[in-house]
């Protein structure tokens, strides 16, 4: 009796962890984490020089999933947004069903600064977009 129910629970475990490693692959692979996304955007040719010239730094990040991706590209297709080509706007760049994090940096040169905003896609690992913002006084 207690070799037959050794076997059951070895077959259990086997099947078990199979399965497991399934759905584990069938996933695919996770998003990319916040730091690795403000990583990323180091490479952004416009917060390379930000940086080269920054007193101070600051970093803000935002993470959109792709159901928020698609009320923004829905918002951009109201009356207001009619006349501006649809290129303008990162989230057109985005391919659909993908996440993106909003890096925005805050560069301080000591006597005013600037924002610069870099999209990053999430799954892919890649910078979508990058943009010089406002200006401070």
């Amino acid at each position: 009796m207690d070799a037959s129910l050794e076997k059951i629970l070895v077959t259990l475990v086997i099947v078990s962890f199979v399965f497991a490693s399934v759905i584990i692959l069938s996933i695919g692979e996770a998003p990319i984490t916040r730091e690795e996304a403000i990583e990323i955007s180091k490479g952004s040719s416009l917060v390379k020089e930000g940086l080269a010239i920054a007193y101070s730094v600051s970093v803000e990040t935002h993470y959109y999933n792709s159901q928020r991706i698609e009320q923004l590209r829905e918002w951009h297709q109201n009356e207001i947004f009619k006349n501006v080509p649809k290129d303008e706007f990162w989230e057109e760049k985005v391919p659909k069903g993908h996440n993106v994090w909003e890096i925005i940096w805050w560069i301080s040169t000591g006597i005013g600064g600037y924002a610069i905003i870099v999209i990053v896609d999430a799954e892919a690992g890649v910078i979508i977009t990058e943009v010089k913002g406002i200006g401070l006084d």
